[in-house]
């Protein structure tokens, strides 16, 4: 889905931006997004861009349970009443907030944290479908990495423009991205955006949610598809720029 983020990157306002973004996820089978970040534990201002403010309603964002559950790792988490069953540990309030999303047709859904907490400011994205869990889990759940990458995208991207970004790393949007990038899974090219970014290989791991020598491997094929070596030359392809390796 990198292609859909890079015809995304060259509008210049967060209003034109969410607007192509719920286009985009809507054509791909999501009905509702919701993109919600916040600071501090318990979670305090809190800014939301929603397709379904009536979930907000009855309970404040600060009490979404996507923030003080879903960000402290960067795996991808279900969400919605469908799969409330899973998560029998949560506290009644956060049961009750997610019962609510039903009766505006958010059922099932993917919970994608771009920050996690004990940064300056934490959350992502909560991808929401009308789909029962058991069609969910067959048609959409393996699709979770496309997301996830589109997601880091635009999360990216909406820092830029919000003027909230807290590092110095390139965008992880870039113009003109290579046709070469198209030969890569959404996992390998995942990877050779952290690493271009000059992130290392541990960080990318920590990042992606998997161990280094997935991060080797992922790599490892990754170069090999794309003709190059190290992360100056991904910087090179990618950013048109050089970073240390």
């Amino acid at each position: 889905m990198f292609r859909d983020a890079e015809q995304l990157e060259h509008l210049t306002s967060v209003a034109a931006l969410w607007d192509g973004v719920v286009q985009t996820l809507r054509a791909r089978g999501i009905r509702h997004v919701i993109y919600i970040t916040a600071t501090g534990t318990p979670a305090h201002d809190s800014r939301v861009l929603t397709t379904c403010p009536g979930l907000y309603a009855q309970a404040a964002p600060d009490a979404d349970p996507f923030l003080s559950h879903c960000c402290n790792s960067y795996d991808i988490t279900r969400t919605g009443p469908e799969f409330l069953p899973d998560h029998d540990y949560l506290p009644d309030n956060a049961k009750a907030f997610i019962k609510t999303a039903r009766s505006e047709g958010f059922l099932t859904g993917f919970g994608i944290p771009t920050r996690l907490r004990g940064a300056e400011r934490y959350g992502g994205f909560n991808l929401g479908t009308t789909l029962d869990r058991d069609t969910f889990l067959e048609t959409m759940w393996p699709q979770g990495e496309q997301f996830r990458l589109f997601c880091l995208l635009i999360h990216r991207r909406i820092e830029e423009l919000s003027g909230t970004r807290t590092d110095h790393a390139p965008a992880l949007i870039a113009p003109d991205m290579p046709a070469s990038l198209d030969a890569l899974s959404p996992r390998e090219a995942e990877v050779i955006y952290m690493l271009a970014r000059g992130l290392s290989r541990k960080e990318a791991a920590r990042v992606c949610g998997i161990s280094l020598n997935t991060v080797n491997e992922y790599a490892k094929t990754a170069y090999r598809k794309l003709g190059i070596h190290n992360r100056a030359d991904a910087a090179r392809l990618v950013f048109g720029q050089t970073t240390a390796d």
